[in-house]
């Protein structure tokens, strides 16, 4: 803790989580402290220590919530230590959406495109409810019966994706919802089901989009497709993607750059040398930003959101 603070306070000192990672709770602990003597903060150390130990709590020594600086650097993700995938067939082009998991490469761009633009839509069952019709007249949207009792709807199963307890199925690929129609409310035949599956495509609400390989940030998701294009035929693969390019570029789009920069001119003391943000977080983060604020305070919403989802490598300095 004295090391730390002496650091504090002689400012220009970089952290990086290489070396072991404090929480954001912990820096602006530390930032508050240092402006006391050390002798009354190693004081009111002891005299929590004391009384963490009379009331049970665990101590650092033996509690997992203090892991060890090898376990902090694992949770921060190293491009250079990931497996970088190696086409010898000529697929050249990766799904951006899919990420390294699932893997998707395609030698002909025309198909990678397809699979990039069926990302821009999702299927979600029962989208428009069970029934067609108005409530004098309704057909079942699975099967056409005409005017069906409630009962009826036990035939398809619809309990799996209505009740409340359940998960609502939804997909980016036609063919699952077809599948998922066919296996799990007993629709019959392929084309019925592709209509159905049609019927409940929703088109995604976007104003921006970005790049993996650059900070950059597109207003047409087609210009994103031709930028991306480019990467993959100079060699980039999906193993150079990086999700904190992919904040940082939306992050520059119109209303939520001035956001962030306020978010960031509001910041204690001390200074943020960089940010970064993981796959896992851009799961949740990405759509929210690239549907974009809609206002100014929508905008410091978001700004917020991304800060909250970030992990901050942190440095102490006094200019």
């Amino acid at each position: 803790m004295i090391a730390w603070l002496a650091f504090a306070r002689k400012g220009g000192f970089n952290y990086w989580p290489a070396t072991g990672r404090l929480s954001k709770e912990q820096v602006l602990a530390i930032s508050a402290l240092s402006e006391y003597e050390d002798s009354l903060v190693l004081d009111w150390l002891r005299d929590g220590r004391s009384k963490a130990q009379s009331d049970g709590l665990p101590s650092q020594e033996n509690s997992a919530a203090f892991p060890s600086n090898e376990t902090q650097a694992d949770q921060f993700d190293n491009p250079q230590t990931r497996n970088k995938p190696h086409s010898n067939d000529g697929r050249v082009y990766w799904c951006t959406a899919c990420g390294m998991e699932k893997g998707r490469s395609y030698k002909n761009c025309d198909d990678w495109k397809r699979e990039e633009k069926q990302h821009e839509a999702t299927y979600i069952c029962m989208l428009k409810g069970v029934r067609e019709g108005s409530a004098e007249s309704s057909t079942c949207v699975f099967c056409g019966a005409t005017n069906p009792q409630e009962s009826h709807f036990g035939i398809h199963n619809v309990q799996m994706c209505a009740s409340s307890n359940a998960k609502q199925f939804s997909c980016k690929r036609r063919r699952d919802m077809v599948r998922h129609l066919s296996k799990y409310h007993y629709v019959h035949g392929v084309s019925h089901c592709e209509a159905i599956a049609t019927n409940w495509k929703k088109t995604l609400s976007k104003k921006a989009w970005s790049c993996g390989f650059c900070v950059k940030t597109f207003t047409a998701f087609h210009e994103r497709l031709k930028h991306v294009q480019v990467h993959f035929e100079q060699g980039k693969t999906l193993a150079d993607w990086d999700a904190t390019t992919v904040v940082q570029g939306l992050l520059q789009q119109p209303r939520l750059d001035e956001a962030w920069k306020a978010k960031m001119l509001s910041m204690p003391s001390f200074e943020l040398s960089y940010l970064t943000w993981t796959d896992t977080a851009l799961k949740d983060l990405q759509p929210r930003l690239e549907e974009g604020p809609s206002d100014d305070i929508s905008a410091r919403a978001l700004a917020d959101t991304a800060y909250e989802a970030c992990e901050v490598k942190w440095w102490f300095g006094s200019d």
